[in-house]
């Protein structure tokens, strides 16, 4: 190329030749167009990557976003020089060119996938990672078809052979290199950038595979895999009660509640007056007068109780909001670990069954028995088809339950509890008292107590403060002749007595029913609860005797029955129907013995969010 020509022969001239003084040597040409383009282009790059990132902040109105749209540029920049050098190519100006063509288009790509992000984000209340992906697989197809577009079109300069070739080819050399491996590095880099722009610690909340799930629907667009790590009862409860959205809700009432504490003592408006005229005689005189009215000092520290109290209740309605959290958590992981108990008892149903069928084939192929036997041994095997899909139909629903518990994007794959998590309940009934809910019942009888003590101190009197300033043109009382320079001063107090309190009276006696009210839903709430402790205690006795008898005979018996029937029937001491009918009631004893765990446990559930023993 001309610039490595050049700079050898300047290189030797420098060196080799010695020119007599007033004569130097000048290079023209080609390479002297060449330094005049390279100057001309050390202000166009920079201008024009200036100008992309000024209206990359018109129109997003953020530096974060101008910044992180502008790593589009440097990716695009890699494709770029790679084609360059793959087809052995140097830097030339047509190459520059391309370069700036290159970075336009390759923006264009970030702010589709940008703008989408922010629309989406602000659409799914802030859920970061859930606007991520939905952002990246709606707008793969607009992000391909402009870097494929943009490709196509300069195919046929890239390929060119005639006039205007060298021109031509590398330009459309780093358009096409630059956007295919711009457009790919994109859909990887950006949308994890965004994430860590926005809100770095979200990554830290969600389980790695998750995440690397995300990354390839951003690539791909495709459907999020449900491969991922068992969530146990601990993690998924926090991850419930970190991102669910009544609670963020209940927590911005809170932060309103607390903010309107401030708002309490609200002192009136200041009135400033001036009087022109004929106030004291003939002349024109002035005055100037300044009010300031007050309340009595208890109204401001009874209006002051009662935004404290709101505030506390609204605090209380978090805690109930994560206890109800934490309860449904725990219901749903025990109502999963039924079904999976039900499962492996299909599953070893469906093994009996599979070799009862083995067994009848070669009873049927040796003569010793019908076709009725084998016919039934199959019918019992597919009758196992309709129940595992109903238990699998089951399962996902209480995935889909727990997704939506813990305000997952993707389905939440639950860990398997014991079985058997008779966990230890109180049998204290004054725990009742201290349920969130009884909590904020309680709260709400001490927001009408102060209600109450707002509307009565309504009748207290308020009063008002004020100077007034003002000429007296003429003779005074003293004889003595007073002109609009000479001011006379004066303090006034007003005291405002409510005579006519038949209204705010009314007020107070409906605050007062309404206090009634409160206390009367606090006390049939209280009796409600301590209601259903007792009939859940009664549950719990009667639950736990029934799985005790279970394990200590009724499962014992079912074995020794399901050993001996199978020992029979091979020997041949029973027929096929007698061997059914046993097996059916072993399976059956089982099945109940798993339905009376879990009615245990759900007793034991129910015991606990009473009495305040939820973890």
């Amino acid at each position: 190329d001309v610039q490595s020509i050049v700079s050898e022969l300047q290189l030797k001239v420098n060196t080799q030749i010695k020119l007599p003084v007033g004569y130097f040597v000048k290079y023209g040409g080609a390479f002297e167009n060449l330094t005049k383009a390279k100057d001309r282009l050390m202000i166009a790059v920079p201008v024009s990557l200036l100008l992309i990132f000024v209206l990359l902040y018109f129109a997003f109105r953020s530096v974060k976003h101008g910044l992180l749209i502008f790593s589009a540029i440097p990716l695009s920049a890699i494709g770029g020089i790679y084609f360059l050098a793959l087809r052995g190519m140097p830097f030339s100006i047509s190459a520059g060119i391309g370069f700036i063509a290159l970075f336009g288009v390759a923006v264009l790509n970030g702010i589709v996938l940008v703008a989408e992000f922010n629309r989406l984000k602000l659409h799914n209340g802030n859920q970061l990672v859930r606007a991520v992906i939905q952002g990246a697989m709606t707008r793969l197809r607009p992000v391909l078809m402009t870097a494929f577009v943009a490709s196509l079109g300069f195919l046929p300069m890239a390929l060119s052979h005639g006039a205007g070739a060298e021109v031509q080819r590398p330009l459309a050399t780093v358009v096409i290199g630059g956007l295919l491996i711009a457009t790919f590095l994109t859909l990887f880099v950006l949308p994890a950038l965004y994430i860590i722009f926005e809100k770095g610690i979200q990554l830290k909340r969600l389980p790695v595979p998750k995440t690397r799930i995300g990354l390839f629907a951003l690539m791909l667009g495709t459907m999020l895999s449900t491969a991922q790590t068992p969530l146990n009862l601990e993690k998924a409860t926090q991850m419930a009660i970190d991102n669910n959205q009544q609670i963020k809700d209940e927590q911005l009432k809170a932060q309103y509640a607390k903010a309107l504490i401030a708002s309490s003592v609200q002192i009136a408006n200041t009135a400033v007056g001036f009087e022109f005229g004929q106030l004291n005689s003939v002349y024109n005189d002035t005055r100037l007068g300044i009010v300031q009215p007050f309340q009595w000092p208890s109204v401001y520290k009874d209006q002051q109780a009662l935004h404290t109290e709101q505030w506390r209740s609204a605090l209380l309605e978090i805690n109930l909001k994560e206890y109800e959290i934490r309860h449904r958590v725990a219901v749903a992981f025990n109502r999963y670990s039924n079904l999976k108990a039900q499962e492996q008892l299909l599953q070893a149903l469906d093994t009996l069954y599979s070799n009862f069928y083995t067994r009848a084939n070669i009873r049927v192929q040796a003569g010793e028995s019908d076709v009725l036997e084998l016919t039934t041994a199959q019918s019992l095997k597919t009758s196992l088809v309709v129940q595992d899909k109903k238990i699998r139909q089951a399962l996902e629903v209480v995935q889909l339950e727990l997704q939506l518990l813990v305000n997952s994007a993707t389905p939440v794959m639950p860990e398997v509890a014991p079985f058997k998590a008779l966990l230890p309940v109180s049998n204290n009934a004054t725990l009742i008292s201290q349920h969130p809910l009884i909590e904020g019942l309680s709260q709400q009888v001490r927001i009408a107590q102060a209600q109450t003590a707002v509307e009565k101190s309504a009748l207290l009197p308020d009063f008002s403060m004020g100077v007034n300033n003002g000429s007296i043109i003429g003779f005074g009382a003293d004889n003595e002749l007073y002109r609009a320079r000479n001011r006379f001063t004066s303090v006034q107090l007003q005291v405002g007595i409510p005579i006519f309190a038949k209204a705010q009276r009314a007020k107070i006696d409906a605050s007062q029913v309404f206090e009634n009210l409160a206390i009367s839903q606090l006390k049939t709430q209280t009796t409600m609860l301590e209601n259903k402790w007792q009939q859940l205690s009664v549950q719990y006795v009667a639950g736990l005797e029934i799985v005790q008898f279970y394990e200590e005979v009724e499962l014992i018996n079912a074995q020794t029955i399901l050993q001996t029937a199978q020992t029979h029937y091979k020997n041949g001491l029973i027929n096929y129907l007698e061997f059914v009918m046993l097996t059916n009631q072993v399976f059956a004893t089982r099945s109940n013995y798993i339905e009376a765990v879990n009615s245990l446990n759900e007793t034991v559930l129910a015991i606990q969010f009473l009495t305040q023993q939820l973890n």
